[in-house]
């Protein structure tokens, strides 16, 4: 299977409801671009048309890798702009800039390419049960760059109160699968990392200047120091830690909801995690019914069976729920926000199967559909594809009866299944916390830092989230064992 393998296999169309109002100062103009952000976007046209930034508004992100239109407002001002990959042109006037509460989601037409005879059967056997019963709105990979590009979560490190490390992550983590100037930027500053006259020297721009000055006049406020890290790049590394963390309370949910011969496996970043071929109506009707928010300390949690759910995963990580408080740094703070765990795609298509001209002996499938804001059309794909939460086991025992011996490095019972770590299960549905790779100049500080904790006072002295209206204790011995063994865990 094969995405966005050109820019036009992924089209976005931006739906929204706008005011037509003839005589009113903002003008609605269509924004059509590929290969560019939509902040690269208005970075060209503040450049090149003249636009002021602070004119223009917008209701969501679009990809970089696709072909999108989208809509965009610009106070007392139509523009008429057009390049090989950017086109905006004025469509009407409204009385108010363009916000995301206007939008109702995206239109997609995409095309999966690399596909075997038997996939692209799938794809039409699967489609109807989706339509029928939806997926879960799980954040999908692009979320998640901080995993593919090997820094881990720092908001986890933030949490833990430790802040060198949060620092670390930011700025001095070279990706392992990058290609830019900026990996031996960080390289460099890896290697002379707690010298910060020489690291002020060598990084230059103004994301790093002001917190390594910081840290060079108070060597040791990493706290300080992350006030400084850019406020965008912070606020996505937050968001980053709350999705997963949401992403696998749902996942941990659901396991008790779905039936066993029902459980699909959807391969993410972050681990596998759990989706229905199948969901009875009285379950999909509590699903719709239950708030399902990202979690924020100050919250009620939601319904009590995600509630739980979540509680569970944050005392999995070792959350308190002094270390929300304690460690607090601006622009890395949870608040709660509302998110549906169901999505159904509505404007569904027929499945168009025709050969690969790119991949000869196989063949494509086009999809057309629309999704509601903030849902991601590449786990709809990922749902589609999904295989039976059991499949891989089957094949092993299989393996096992045949005298084959398992795979390294399989999804199997192993050590170290994908999505696993040391000693666990991959489908336990808490499991499979991919941090990112280890950079050999932090290893040894780490470990350091390991065996110091050994000795400090354990984590669980304080449980995470005791006080009235969030939860009602520390949770059960073994976290999410209720949820586990609940067959009716969407009650």
């Amino acid at each position: 299977m094969r995405l966005k393998t050109l820019p036009e296999d992924f089209r976005v169309r931006e739906l929204l409801d706008w005011p037509e109002v003839p005589e009113g100062n903002f003008v609605v103009h269509v924004l059509e671009k590929e290969k560019l952000s939509t902040p690269e976007a208005l970075a060209i046209l503040v450049r090149d048309a003249g636009v002021d930034r602070s004119a223009i508004a917008y209701a969501g992100l679009k990809d970089r890798q696709a072909v999108t239109t989208q809509f965009l407002t610009i106070e007392r001002r139509a523009v008429e702009f057009s390049l090989p990959n950017l086109r905006l042109r004025p469509v009407g006037t409204t009385d108010q800039p363009i916000h995301s509460r206007m939008s109702r989601g995206n239109a997609f037409t995409i095309v999966v390419r690399g596909l075997s005879p038997v996939q692209a059967v799938q794809v039409r056997r699967s489609l109807p049960s989706l339509v029928t019963t939806g997926f879960p709105n799980y954040f999908d990979d692009q979320r998640f760059g901080c995993l593919r590009h090997g820094q881990g979560f720092p908001m986890r490190s933030v949490l833990g109160g430790d802040f060198e490390r949060a620092l670390q992550q930011l700025v001095a983590e070279p990706s392992p699968v990058a290609i830019t100037g900026d990996v031996k930027l960080k390289r460099s500053l890896q290697l002379h990392w707690g010298d910060w006259a020489t690291c002020a020297r060598i990084a230059r721009g103004p994301a790093y200047q002001p917190l390594f000055h910081h840290l060079e006049a108070h060597p040791q406020d990493f706290r300080g120091a992350l006030e400084h890290v850019p406020l965008r790049l912070r606020v996505i590394q937050a968001f980053a830690y709350q999705s997963y963390l949401w992403n696998r309370a749902v996942s941990r949910l659901m396991w008790g909801g779905v039936q066993s011969s029902q459980r699909l496996r959807i391969q993410t970043l972050m681990g596998d995690l759990l989706a229905w071929k199948y969901l009875a109506p009285e379950k999909e009707e509590k699903l719709a019914a239950m708030r399902t928010p990202l979690f924020g300390v100050e919250g009620d949690g939601g319904s009590e069976p995600f509630r739980k759910a979540m509680i569970a995963e944050l005392q999995a990580a070792g959350l308190r729920r002094s270390d929300f408080v304690d460690h607090e740094v601006p622009g890395m703070v949870w608040r709660e926000e509302a998110r549906e765990v169901l999505c159904k795609p509505r404007d569904v298509e027929e499945v168009r199967i025709e050969p690969d001209e790119r991949n000869p002996g196989r063949v494509c499938a086009t999809l057309q559909f629309a999704l509601p804001r903030g849902a991601y059309a590449t786990m709809l794909v990922k749902r589609l594809f999904a295989p039976s939460w059991y499949q891989d086991r089957d094949f092993q025992e299989r393996d096992r009866a045949e005298g084959n011996p398992p795979e390294r490095g399989g999804r199997g019972d192993g050590p170290r299944g994908r999505g696993g770590r040391d000693g666990e299960r991959d489908d336990a549905p808490g499991s499979g916390e991919p941090l990112g790779g280890s950079p050999s100049g932090f290893a040894a500080q780490r470990a350091a830092r390991r065996r110091r904790g050994a000795a400090a006072e354990p984590r669980g002295a304080d449980p995470v989230l005791p006080e009235p209206g969030l939860a009602d204790g520390p949770g059960p011995a073994v976290p999410g064992a209720e949820l586990l063994d609940d067959e009716d865990g969407l009650a």
